[in-house]
């Protein structure tokens, strides 16, 4: 028997308003009823209609999540620390991955839009003019991580330009003379209209960091994983380091010259960026830059929140960082 906010009025002898009040945490209601018709709803084991109440207030109390993949151990963990500050305020997540297809990323918007989200949390790989104005013409509270789009829309993230010049910086202390940076393909995405805009930023970093801190040679730049072609005459008569876009091609990195027997950190130096969680599985212990992805999350739902509710927030958050010392430099 599916039991309703009369049925709660008639137990308690009080009005359905009186109900309604106390369930929705609303004015007009003396606290001593307020906590006898909430005991009351739970020993009837009332469920509410959601879809009444959100006719009735205007919120679904669900938000969207549109990420590329969960290839990156990080995304998997940042979604997951989102979706527990969500659940905390009483809001469910739909998640939707691109798998960086930019079509599938508007027709993923719109699947939301149409679900009558509160609000959106987007990893982009959409940019431009037309899609900003898509976006507000969607008419929804939208928070943007890891790539930016515009300053027309709330971004948290890290200053991944300094982050990876302050790697530089560690690598040349450690005696190092020469940094390759081994990213995704940022020519080849950005050619095909992708969002590359955090890759850029670290790959600027890293550019920046060789001309301050004395590293004599030209960018060396490896996009994708095609390692074999990229290192088949390596030469490593100067002492040589991977700096690397992120801990999961840190590990493809280190797992392509552990298969070819070479010594890490004994012939060349690794570095990643992120401290995924898996790392404290692998040896040798990754050097890598790291951030709170808790307050990261906390931060990126907090503020998706906080537009909901029509506060202002910040344009843009930027993480504190550090280098985590490992054993691969």
């Amino acid at each position: 028997m599916h039991i309703t906010i009369k049925d709660i009025a008639r137990h308690c002898g009080v009005s359905e308003g009186t109900v309604d009040r106390a369930i929705n945490n609303r004015p007009g209601i003396k606290e001593s009823t307020r906590r006898r018709v909430l005991e009351a709803a739970k020993l009837l084991n009332y469920k509410p209609n959601r879809i009444a109440q959100s006719l009735a207030t205007g919120r679904t109390m669900t938000i969207g999540i549109i990420c590329f993949d969960l290839y990156n151990n990080f995304f998997t963990s940042l979604i997951d620390i989102i979706e527990a500050n969500a659940k905390s305020k009483g809001y469910f997540i739909n998640l939707i991955l691109t798998h960086r297809d930019r079509k599938k990323e508007t027709d993923g918007i719109q699947y939301l839009v149409e679900r009558l989200v509160d609000g959106i949390i987007i990893f982009p790989v959409g940019i431009g003019e037309r899609y900003v104005e898509y976006l507000k013409s969607i008419k929804r509270p939208v928070v943007t991580i890891y790539n930016k789009i515009s300053d027309e829309f709330a971004h948290i993230s890290v200053d991944d330009c300094s982050a990876m010049s302050d790697a530089v910086k560690y690598i040349k202390s450690k005696g190092y003379e020469r940094i390759y940076f081994i990213t995704p393909a940022i020519g080849i995405q950005e050619k095909n209209g992708l969002n590359v805009y955090t890759l850029k930023r670290r790959l600027n970093g890293y550019i920046n960091g060789l001309r301050a801190y004395g590293i004599n040679h030209d960018p060396l730049i490896v996009e994708g994983m095609d390692f074999y072609r990229a290192f088949k005459n390596l030469d490593l008569s100067q002492k040589t380091a991977m700096l690397c876009v992120n801990d999961t091609y840190a590990l493809e990195v280190m797992r392509y010259f552990r298969e070819r027997n070479y010594s890490i950190p004994g012939d060349l130096g690794i570095m990643g960026y992120d401290n995924i969680d898996v790392l404290k599985y692998i040896k040798p212990r990754l050097t890598t830059i790291e951030y709170h992805v808790e307050k990261m999350g906390e931060l990126v739902f907090n503020t998706l929140f906080d537009l909901i509710n029509g506060k202002q927030v910040p344009p843009e958050i930027l993480l504190d960082y550090n280098i985590v010392e490992g054993e691969t430099i």
